[in-house]
């Protein structure tokens, strides 16, 4: 189907349908993190095994990213889309009848199917339909989009938790699935699939084996110990078949993804870049509720409230960063961001037991800015510097990134922070003033990440505008 002779304002209806998916996505990750710490002590479970609600689902979502990207190349794009809204509305049925931490992983692991399928699709949508300018500002509103579901998801799920408990965060979830496939069957075009594309399940198989075995490790090793058997027997599992996927990858005929896009100076570059970014943003994702309800002792609509100005900023950056991703180089867009997001992960390093409500507002709003500032001209870089014919493929290995990320984020904030806790305690350090120096450890790491990021933007000569 010819999108170019489509009038701008029907785009922007299209659009409307993938903002739909972005926003129930990241209105779910925001009401489920304030669940964490009420799921915690009604499954009687740690903080280190609560966050596996969270990292369970990214870590599905990521393992199948490239394939369903490689999928939307090959087949139809809009039933790809509304097939993974379908199964995240599943999977929210599932959480909200949850009876025990296994089962919440099962239903997290069916929602993180669901929004793998349309996170792999919504930004190669968007880029089919919009061309040029128009690209960038399209980027730009899904940012705010983004940050709409993230203002929403804190505080509405304070209040649902406080009202009705924490399995209503699932169920809200349900009204907005039905509402976007049924937007969808009737607005999202058929696009033409790439015929000549075909899938190499082995190099497929060998892809999923590998990052599933690797996160595992890295999300699990806190848990069970870096240097245990099932850990160390992961990390190998996962080079064995890094090493079989990359054999594979050079000698298939229909490469699974084709490492040649990743010679391409924009999408390596902008790859890492996201990653570092949202490894730094994540080590605060699940910590930070934890902080507010142990050493603040808040409660979840309270929790809710506060994080609120995280999204304003990230709403009002990403239309910024949007609109002067035509007049600027991504490369000082992006590092501009990283220098908010270094400042705000410094501010809550150092947050100690009684910060005031205003400081941990500006904290926010300062990391807010950041998040908004280098994503959407880094997510623009990435997608406009597909190979044609591979657009969908590049779209997903962007998403990964990101979710590599966020998964990288909540595993090595959550070790670094129980690793600091129990050295403070074991020392005698009484249990809030550990869990600060736990806390503070983990968001310096997020520091450190967010230095890098901004580094490799800066000494960045040349990024496509």
């Amino acid at each position: 189907m010819n999108i170019g002779k489509f009038k701008l304002s029907r785009k922007w209806t299209i659009f409307s349908v993938t903002a739909n998916g972005t926003f129930m996505s990241t209105l779910s990750a925001g009401i489920v993190n304030i669940a964490l710490p009420t799921m915690a002590t009604q499954f009687h479970v740690t903080l280190e095994s609560i966050q596996l609600v969270v990292s369970m689902y990214l870590l599905v979502l990521t393992c199948l990213l490239p394939v369903f990207g490689k999928l939307s190349d090959m087949y139809s794009r809009k039933w790809m889309y509304l097939g993974g809204f379908i199964t995240f509305g599943v999977g929210a049925v599932l959480g909200a009848v949850a009876g025990s931490l296994p089962t919440m992983l099962l239903a997290r692991a069916v929602q993180g199917v669901g929004s793998s399928a349309m996170m792999a699709t919504s930004q190669a949508l968007i880029a089919q339909i919009f061309h040029g300018k128009a690209r960038g500002k399209a980027f730009g509103a899904i940012g705010a989009v983004v940050a709409c579901g993230s203002l929403a998801g804190p505080a509405l799920g304070g209040a649902l938790i406080q009202a009705w408990g924490w399995p209503s965060v699932f169920w809200i979830s349900v009204p907005v699935c039905i509402l976007g496939v049924w937007r969808g069957i009737y607005l999202i075009p058929r696009f033409r699939a790439v015929k000549k594309l075909k899938m190499d399940w082995y190099s497929a198989l060998c892809y999923v084996v590998t990052s599933f075995a690797f996160l595992y490790a890295l999300n699990m090793g806190a848990t069970l110990g870096w240097t245990s058997g099932r850990i160390l027997s992961a990390f190998a599992l996962a080079a064995v078949f890094l090493g079989l996927f990359l054999r594979r990858e050079k000698v298939s005929k229909s490469p699974f993804i084709g490492v040649e896009i990743f010679r391409i100076p924009a999408i390596s570059y902008g790859l890492v870049v996201a990653l570092l970014g949202f490894t730094s943003l994540f080590t605060n994702s699940v910590l930070l509720p934890f902080y507010l309800t142990d050493i603040m002792h808040m409660d979840p609509i309270q929790i809710g409230l506060l994080m609120l100005p995280f999204p304003v900023t990230l709403a009002a950056a990403s239309a910024v960063s949007g609109a002067l991703c035509a007049k600027w180089p991504a490369r000082i867009i992006t590092t501009v961001g990283f220098f908010f997001l270094l400042t705000g992960t410094l501010m809550f390093a150092l947050i100690g037991s009684s910060p005031s409500i205003s400081y941990i507002v500006l904290a926010h709003l300062v990391m807010g800015a950041g998040s908004g500032t280098f994503q959407v001209p880094n997510n623009n870089t990435v997608v406009s510097a597909a190979p044609k014919g591979q657009l969908g493929v590049v779209a997903s290995v962007n998403a990964l990134a990101r979710n590599v990320g966020m998964v990288s984020g909540i595993a090595l904030s959550v070790a670094v922070f129980s690793a600091v806790q129990t050295w403070a305690l074991k020392s005698g350090v009484e249990a809030a003033p550990a869990f600060i120096r736990g806390y503070s450890a983990a968001l310096l790491f997020g520091a450190l990440c967010a230095v890098a990021g901004g580094i490799l933007s800066a000494k960045r000569d040349e990024w496509p505008q």
